[in-house]
């Protein structure tokens, strides 16, 4: 029994480990992204055609810059394994 005990800890220390890492990469990818809204903008044509998207669906969409659609984007595919769907996207970053 404890071995199966120390197992399950294992992986739940594993798990957390994990979790941590995909903040740090998503953390990483957004000071990377902001550094650079000077030379890059603050949104590209991919954010401009999401926040259009969205704004059909969704009278009250408030439109979001390039680096938060990379956050949402690295939220919702490394820590919560969902789609970029434009409710999903609100959700991650509320």
């Amino acid at each position: 029994m404890s071995k199966i005990t120390l197992f399950i800890a294992f992986i739940c220390l594993f798990v957390i480990v994990q979790a941590q890492s995909d903040r740090d990469i998503c953390r990483r990818i957004v000071d990377r992204c902001e550094s650079r809204v000077v030379r890059n903008g603050r949104n590209n044509d991919i954010s401009n055609i999401f926040n259009e998207n969205c704004r059909r669906t969704h009278r009250n969409w408030r439109e979001i810059s390039r680096c938060e659609l990379a956050k949402a984007n690295c939220i919702l595919t490394l820590e919560r394994c969902d789609t970029l769907s434009c409710e999903n996207v609100r959700r991650a970053l509320a």
